[in-house]
């Protein structure tokens, strides 16, 4: 082989490597990733080159050309098919999907309408390239035999990508202080931002390091279970205030909202709702932060358990034989009360026939078990009209029941049928000066709001209501509407700080109307309930709200937090009303504790081992 053909080999091999890196590039580039981190850094450009070799070399093994083709086609297909997934999923919930998440990929992507609004010009540009891209590499496959002689070159130099990419990155500090989450070591250490850990690496060696991670042994158990201990000691023990017991012996109907959001709900869209916000203790500054890409049941285990879920992986299946004694339905069903929980989906949907168990409730009740089809199940409306299901939530008392509404449910579109139904059951919600996926949503959340007048007829006939306390919360925000700006422009008119925040009240006959103010999150709920129905208030990762020494914070996933004074958002100050810099270090240092002591509750199944 002469020197000509050699270089022309050599560019040919190249240029079924470079492939792979463009889909990199091009992945990252259009979801924003640049800002967690640069496009242009060294790590996550050399790993998608040295995997764009391995597999470059693994079409080059065929003797025969059209066969290595054939091989390089479907190797990059996956690869390709796998970042338009992820592109739709940062489309949707501006974050990326860890392998085990994908058990939950069915929430928002089975809805045909909602899908198709997600193709516009810029996801037709990034699958253009992504095919362009993939032609180019099947085109410049090496010809000839001696291209075999490239394989060892070219995993010799995916292995030294392996080997050099990770020392690129930031050392990590030997004292995690507030500013660990700005080490780029310390996060690829730790991999629990799927936004920040694609940026990290590139979608290659994403993969592999969740791979990794996953079978990877957890940390000295015993080491854990004493940092647990160490975090509830240094924090103040609770003590009884001036709400502890108020609703001791009430039963309890515990109501998580599907997509009604701070500005759906109020007294055009929502009349009930917002009736009984009013009337009862209402937590103005409740915020919802996501942990999992499953934000339905994200919000339902945090509410339920006060623990946050992984933020890099699935609870629902992995934790439903872990112990979670202080559960709301586990505190109440132990107080003597029955319990159980309702929702449209089939057990088999989060695997909450089991989890729920694990939660303390006695059996979970699906509506499609009970209605004629998908349609009405999906109406919240026909929870509280089907005889036989409501039977089932008053038939003992006390009773403590767990609703999850369906109604709100994303897509908001023509195409989506439950959104065709709402607005035919209330036209009134058509309105040509606004999008119309807003019609479609504050018409879904009147199904709902009806479902809540339902159940006060119902309790009150039955002679219930008068000792029946209602606790509404809701999952998230409105992600699933497609236009963010429109998002932004609603939530903002509504007064948010920002996007999570999101309704919670408690409502009973007899209440004195009460706004609490104190910033408050997901994990606050379980033990604030606890307190008010004068039982044990245990050590979780929430507070009480009404306990005095509880000043109230938000710790979002991504190492940001909220306090009534300040804000900070991927480890940078987005705006602060009164706090000194120590008070921020101290804020910054505790989130990341806190997430720490968080998945070591979950690691060490700790509440099983709390009393040994």
């Amino acid at each position: 082989m002469d020197k000509k053909q050699l270089l022309r080999l050599i560019g040919s091999a190249a240029g079924a490597v470079l492939p792979f890196w463009l889909l990199d590039l091009t992945l990252r580039a259009a979801t924003g990733c640049a800002a967690w981190y640069p496009l242009y850094a060294a790590a996550p450009n050399l790993f998608s080159l040295g995997f764009g070799a391995l597999f470059a070399a693994l079409c080059l093994l065929p003797q025969r050309r059209v066969a290595g083709r054939v091989l390089y086609g479907l190797i990059y297909a996956v690869w390709a098919a796998y970042a338009v997934v992820q592109y739709g999923i940062w489309r949707i919930f501006d974050r990326f999907l860890f392998l085990s998440d994908f058990l939950f990929a069915g929430e928002g992507l089975d809805f045909a309408g909602y899908v198709r609004q997600l193709i516009d010009g810029r996801f037709v540009l990034v699958v253009v390239l992504l095919v362009l891209w993939g032609a180019l590499g099947v085109w410049r496959l090496p010809a000839g035999l001696p291209r075999r002689r490239f394989c060892p070159t070219l995993v010799v130099f995916f292995a030294l990508t392996q080997f050099v990419a990770p020392r690129l990155y930031a050392p990590v500090p030997a004292t995690l202080d507030w500013d660990a989450w700005q080490s780029s070591g310390y996060e690829y250490q730790r991999f629990s931002s799927s936004s920040y850990d694609l940026a990290l690496c590139g979608p290659y060696q994403f993969v592999v390091r969740d791979a990794f991670l996953s079978v990877l042994p957890d940390a000295d158990a015993d080491e854990q279970r004493a940092q647990i201990d160490a975090f509830f000691d240094e924090r103040p023990a609770h003590g009884d205030n001036e709400m502890t017991g108020r609703l001791k012996g009430k039963n309890l109907v515990l109501v998580q909202l599907e997509s009604v959001d701070d500005f759906v709900l109020n007294e055009e869209n929502t009349p009930t709702l917002a009736r009984l916000q009013r009337e009862g203790i209402n937590f103005a500054e409740f915020y919802t932060p996501q942990y999992s890409n499953g934000y339905t049941f994200n919000t339902e285990f945090a509410a339920q358990t006060g623990i946050y879920p992984y933020a890099n992986g699935n609870v629902a299946y992995s934790l439903s034989r872990s112990a979670f004694p202080y559960a709301v339905g586990n505190l109440l069903k132990d107080a003597g009360y029955t319990t159980n929980s309702f929702h449209k989906s089939e057990a088999k949907f989060y695997n909450r026939g089991a989890i729920h168990q694990a939660f303390g409730y006695e059996q979970y009740h699906s509506a499609l078990d009970y209605a004629e089809d998908e349609l009405q199940a999906g109406d919240d409306r026909f929870l509280i009209d089907c005889d036989d299901f409501y039977e089932q939530m008053v038939e003992s008392e006390p009773f403590a029941d767990f609703l999850i509404t369906y109604s709100g449910h994303l897509g908001y579109d023509e195409i989506d049928a439950l959104t065709t139904y709402a607005l035919s059951e209330f036209p009134e919600y058509m309105d040509c000066n606004r999008p119309y996926e807003i019609d479609g949503l504050f018409a879904k959340a009147r199904l709902t709001d009806e479902m809540f007048a339902h159940l006060l007829t119902r309790l009150e006939e039955d002679g219930l209501l008068e000792n029946t306390v209602i606790c509404v919360y809701d999952d998230h925000y409105a992600y699933g509407l497609t236009d963010a700006a429109v998002l932004e422009e609603y939530s903002k008119a509504a007064g948010g700080r920002l996007l999570e925040r999101t309704p919670c009240f408690i409502w009973y006959e007899g209440c004195t109307p009460q706004t609490v103010t104190k910033t408050l999150q997901t994990v606050d709920l379980l033990p604030t309930l606890a307190n008010l129905f004068g039982l044990e208030v245990p050590n979780t990762m929430g507070r009480d709200a009404f306990d005095p020494a509880y000043e109230g914070y938000v710790i979002f996933p991504n190492g940001g937090w909220l306090t009534d004074e300040a804000y900070a958002e991927n480890g940078q100050i987005v705006w602060n009303e009164g706090m000194t810099d120590e008070e921020v270090a101290e804020i910054h240092a505790f989130a990341r504790r806190f997430q720490e002591v968080n998945d070591a509750i979950l690691d060490t199944d700790y509440y099983a081992h709390e009393k040994e």
